[in-house]
């Protein structure tokens, strides 16, 4: 599954596409006109949707799952007539971003249907041994007038009820991961900021704050195309991804002289005061979407040391239990 892509988009975001090289060297209104008249009936939806969305309408849109374009219009109110630049510029960042999390989250898939399948063999095999094994063994140390191992008992409960606990919990953590995955990836496909409560979170925190200041630049960086100035771009990228309150720079030298956590801010204002503020922002656009492939990298990989380590020792805990009858019964006998 593709993070910008499905059945329901690929039309969209052809004409979406086209639009944004049309809108280099025509208005909006022609190149509207002259894409509907060059594409055929079924894209015509697609078509009024980008018209809709660039004349700022909030009714009568279609479903769309996932639709990163629709984050357009929460910048619209800050560009005023610069629609066909806002629209360009966004529809570039979408396509490169496409590029960096469709392979980080390829990686993610795999991970997890990886994990489900060891964990789906694992409990399948310890439900059967517990079924069909456990009792006979349970008999035999019963004649003998002894106890199975207290950590097979432990695990099985002699009954088997124990599989199950263990399955239990093992669903439990697996879901709380895939909900955690699911909801950043959901925001991710909206282009939308991630929340700010997973902070406390030792890997989950710090994907969300790299993220959402990677969107905060982009979102300052395409106000301050369409001619917005400086700190009013900052300030609204701020708003729109939930950003600290304190988090934009001062431009007149009076805010904070310096920001621990992203030093990109003291650079951006030092660069605004300077009168160099579109370049660097662009630089560091740049040089944050390379730091945001390595923490999605490190993220993912992070989670998989984690989670195997989990699932190995769930599955090392099932084959100790089960062998342990069997090396005791020869001191029972």
């Amino acid at each position: 599954m593709e993070m910008f892509s499905s059945r329901s988009t690929e039309h969209l975001a052809f004409v979406s596409r086209q639009l944004a090289r049309l809108l280099e060297s025509k208005p909006l209104p022609s190149a509207l006109k002259e894409l509907k008249d060059a594409s055929p009936g079924e894209y015509t939806e697609d078509i009024e949707y980008l018209q809709q969305l660039l004349d700022g309408a909030t009714t009568g849109q279609r479903r769309l799952q996932p639709d990163p374009y629709r984050a357009i219009q929460k910048l619209l109110p800050a560009v005023g007539d610069s629609r066909e630049t806002l629209f360009r510029e966004f529809v570039a960042y979408i396509r490169q971003s496409r590029i960096v999390f469709e392979t980080y989250w390829a990686g993610v898939i795999g991970l997890i249907w990886y994990l489900a399948a060891v964990a789906s063999v694992a409990l399948v095999v310890a439900l059967i041994f517990a079924n069909s094994v456990i009792p006979s063994f349970d008999g035999m140390f019963t004649e003998f007038g002894a106890r199975l191992p207290e950590f097979t008992e432990f695990v099985f409960a002699l009954s088997g009820a124990g599989v199950p606990a263990f399955a239990a919990l093992l669903a439990v953590t697996v879901a709380i991961v895939v909900f955690c995955v699911w909801l950043f990836h959901r925001r991710i496909q909206q282009m939308a900021p991630l929340p700010r409560w997973p902070k406390w979170a030792p890997i989950l925190g710090r994907i969300a704050e790299t993220y959402n200041f990677g969107l905060f630049l982009n979102y300052a960086r395409i106000l301050r195309t369409c001619g917005v100035e400086p700190q009013r771009a900052v300030n609204e990228a701020a708003a729109l991804t939930n950003q600290a309150a304190a988090l934009p720079f001062d431009t007149s030298g009076e805010g904070p002289s310096s920001h621990e956590q992203f030093p990109a801010l003291t650079e951006l204002g030092v660069a605004a005061r300077l009168g160099q503020f579109d370049a660097e922002i662009s630089h560091q656009c740049e040089q944050h979407l390379g730091e945001l492939t390595l923490a999605l990298v490190n993220t993912r990989d992070r989670f998989s040391v984690v989670l195997k380590l989990a699932l190995y020792l769930f599955v090392g805990g099932l084959v100790v239990a089960m062998y342990l009858p069997i090396f005791k019964l020869g001191s029972v006998i």
